[in-house]
Formats: C-alpha cells, sequence, structure tokens
C-alpha cells in the first residue's frame, strides 16, 4: 500500500503541528527541522501493511476532523498551530476510544522519527553507542519541507 504525495505532505504537516519545535531551551528544533520526509519514506517502505492501513485511517480522520471538531471547513494542514493543537486535544477527548486513539497513532509514528534523530538524541543527553551509525534516512540532511 502506497501513500500519495498529497497523503505524505498532509502527515508531515501533521507532524510539524506535533512537534513544532522552538517549545524549549534544550530542544529548539522540531520535525521541520529535520529530514521527516525520508523518515517516512523508510517507515512506509518496512512498516507492516495494518500499520500503514491504520496510519492512512488516522491521516484521512485528523486532516478532516477540523469540520466535525471546529466548524471550520478548513483542512487540518491549513490551521494554526494552536488551532491544529486543539483539534488533536479534542480528537484525543472523543467519547469513541477508536477516535481517541487516532492522534496517539500519529503521535508515536512522528515521535520514532523525531527521536530516532541522532541530533535530537544528543541534545537529550542519549550518546551513540560504540560503533553505532545514525539511520540512513538520518544521513540525507534534508528538512521536511
Amino acid at each position: 500500500m502506497k501513500f500519495f504525495s498529497f497523503e505524505r505532505r498532509w502527515l508531515l504537516g501533521i507532524f510539524e503541528t506535533i512537534l513544532p519545535g522552538e517549545t524549549n531551551d534544550r530542544l529548539e528544533i522540531g520535525a521541520r527541522d529535520l529530514p521527516m520526509a525520508a523518515f517516512l519514506d523508510d517507515f512506509l517502505a518496512h512498516a507492516p501493511w495494518r500499520m500503514r492501513a491504520g496510519l492512512r485511517v488516522a491521516l484521512w480522520v485528523v486532516q478532516f476532523s477540523p469540520l466535525f471538531l471546529l466548524g471550520r471547513l478548513s483542512p487540518f494542514t491549513r490551521l494554526s498551530l494552536e488551532e491544529g493543537e486543539r483539534c488533536l486535544t479534542r480528537l484525543g477527548e472523543n467519547r469513541s476510544y477508536l477516535l481517541r486513539e487516532l492522534p496517539l497513532l500519529l503521535k508515536m509514528v512522528a515521535c520514532m522519527g523525531f527521536c530516532g534523530h541522532p541530533e535530537v538524541q544528543r541534545r537529550i543527553g542519549i550518546p551513540l553507542s560504540e560503533g553505532e551509525e545514525a539511520p540512513a534516512w538520518a544521513k540525507t540532511g534534508a528538512r521536511s519541507r
């Protein structure tokens, strides 16, 4: 199951809302500052099909949730950072277990890429082990957008 390029763009936009950067002095980088597109390519190439299917469902629900949660005719990726955070919070507080878990799935995937980057690990005090290399996607140097 391949993701369309617009779905990849949507995911990267959601990742930037989840991990905005410049939120504290110790870790001022965010998803936008890292090669999250390369991580996403690697993740989608290796994740089981059920994970990719769940990620796609979560993506579509979150992308169009502002219509139902905020009364806005705007997709999630066009919201301000504050509106996006409010939308994810409301979705996470939904009575339906399935809807509550969708933002968590997106956050989990975003954090796998973010926390898997050596620069993030270095800044939070996790040194690379002897002989350990950065993942191939982290070596691209290209930013998310």
